[in-house]
């Protein structure tokens, strides 16, 4: 009796997983006003590519993962941007800019906030979702620092959040 509960609890998942598989087109990664300005002046306009590829791949995982298809021609698509972002760790164009920076020693707390909207085949806009995380603190970093540790984190936890309201939307 529990493995025929199991059995049919197994398939009404995987019906699921197959219903919310609709094709997704991710729009190109944009960047705040205020963000493209950092990038530009303190920053470095190359981090600004290495963030839209953590975004990008940690985006597509997180649909692929439910079942999305990445084709370009999706029932579905997915704008994003990037507001905000600080650094854990100084950037080749902030060590440059001000050599008084270490790159091991200097750490600081860092974050990033981002925003999503989801439109459906018409343009219509069916969701939006928005996360912030900084550290509070130093003490809040768990593990060694990279440039863009918590950023990082704060990209995985979006992602999450996008793919969720991807399988809510899919159709």
């Amino acid at each position: 009796m529990r493995i025929a509960s199991a059995l049919i609890g197994a398939a009404a998942l995987a019906v699921s997983n197959t219903a919310a598989a609709a094709p997704v087109t991710l729009a190109p990664i944009s960047f705040s006003p205020e963000f493209q300005t950092d990038l530009e002046e303190d920053y470095g306009v190359r981090e600004g590519d290495v963030l839209q590829r953590a975004v990008l791949q940690a985006v597509e995982r997180e649909l692929q993962s439910r079942g999305a298809t990445l084709d370009g021609a999706g029932a579905l698509t997915i704008e994003i941007s990037i507001l905000d972002a600080d650094p854990n760790r100084p950037t080749m164009q902030q060590l440059s800019d001000q050599p008084g920076l270490d790159a091991i020693r200097s750490v600081s707390i860092g974050g990033a906030e981002l925003h999503a909207v989801l439109r459906n085949g018409d343009g219509a806009v069916v969701s939006e979702v928005t996360h912030r995380r900084y550290n509070h603190s130093l003490a809040d970093l768990s593990g060694a620092a990279t440039t863009w540790t918590e950023a990082r984190r704060a990209i995985r936890q979006f992602a999450n959040k996008v793919a969720d309201a991807y399988a809510e939307n899919a159709q």
